[in-house]
């Protein structure tokens, strides 16, 4: 009897150990926006290499100094060990004709550690895998980026100012995970600013709202223009009549539609600087979006100032409060950011 019980405790303690495999995981290592690319040496040299970083490692847009989408570093596979199995973004190119017929490409999350992001691009020769990068390189640079928003959304949920939230929440009826070191915070009608003047690169986020007329509102013309009349009423430099505005001119601001919560969102990169006197510039980015429970527009902006500083993973990481907005008629759902599992 004792033999059996102990076979089935046995039997017990191995199911709950595969069902809890997930949580077993190590965490995952290396900073945000870094991505560790498997290829042998002589690929990643040469042309398939090229199709990677044209991808990976392109120019991020709309920031006053070149910086890349992604920080690549390198390894072969012979280096690819358990030490660097961890590593939060990884995207494998596995060029082998004695492997593959055809190409295909494969997209995992948790695979060696939590939370972690994986590609795979298998092909059977080189030319192959060039088609497959220049045809899906858009969507799994894409990839990579929604899984580190999803990872900054998920921080700041434990992390988030509560009473900047809760401001927001009264003012606008809406959620938003500020971060907990953004506190500095200016409220008027309809506005509201929330700063951060620690370290050296400040972090600012302003919210503001005003009635939906048309679907000419949501036009790139429109926005900047009110983006341009709102902080030019509510920002202003230490100079003396100096006020915030948009740079036009060396860097036009880019203006994109995209799926927020399953809605339509107007989203906009760009440079702001000071106009009339202060010498300050940066990067900004806005999600405009349409309260349809009180009609109205309500547009999250964050931008920052670091003078001589690399400024994408703290813009990045500021982005992904604009990701975690809910608006009234969304305010009980998820956070959702697209993710397909496999893609042939």
């Amino acid at each position: 009897m004792r033999k059996y019980i102990f076979i089935f405790l046995t039997c017990i303690a191995t199911l709950t150990s595969c069902k809890d495999t997930g949580n077993l995981l190590p965490s995952v290592t290396g900073t945000i926006y870094e991505n560790l690319v498997v290829m042998e040496t002589a690929h990643w040299k040469g042309a398939p290499g090229d199709s990677v970083r044209c991808y990976l490692a392109s120019d991020m847009e709309c920031m006053p100094q070149i910086e890349p989408l992604f920080s690549l570093s390198h390894t072969n596979f012979n280096g690819f060990s358990s030490i660097l199995k961890p590593v939060r973004n990884i995207f494998i190119a596995d060029i082998d004709s004695t492997k593959y017929t055809q190409g295909k490409i494969s997209y995992y999350t948790n695979q060696w550690a939590k939370p972690q992001a994986v590609v795979k691009v298998a092909a059977p020769n080189t030319v192959e895998f060039e088609s497959l990068m220049h045809a899906y390189g858009e969507n799994i640079a894409q990839f990579f980026v929604k899984q580190e928003i999803e990872r900054q959304i998920k921080f700041y949920e434990g992390y988030t100012n509560q009473n900047a939230h809760q401001v927001a929440n009264e003012m606008f009826g809406i959620k938003i995970n500020i971060p907990n070191d953004i506190a500095q915070l200016t409220r008027k009608d309809d506005f509201l600013w929330v700063s951060d003047y620690k370290g050296q690169i400040r972090k600012d986020i302003v919210i503001y709202s005003y009635p939906y007329t048309d679907a000419e509102t949501f036009t790139k013309e429109y926005l900047l223009a009110k983006r341009d009349s709102i902080m030019k009423q509510h920002i202003h430099g230490s100079v003396e009549g100096s006020y915030m505005g948009t740079e036009y001119r060396h860097i036009p601001p880019q203006y994109k539609a995209i799926n927020v919560k399953g809605e339509y969102c107007a989203e906009i990169r760009g440079l702001w600087r000071m106009m009339e006197g202060d010498a300050m510039g940066g990067p900004f980015i806005s999600h405009t979006r349409l309260d349809a429970v009180n009609q109205r527009i309500i547009t999250a902006e964050v931008f920052i100032y670091g003078a001589g500083q690399k400024k994408r993973n703290a813009l990045r990481q500021l982005e992904a409060v604009l990701y975690s907005m809910k608006l009234p008629q969304d305010i009980n759902s998820l956070p959702e950011i697209e993710v397909h599992s496999e893609a042939k």
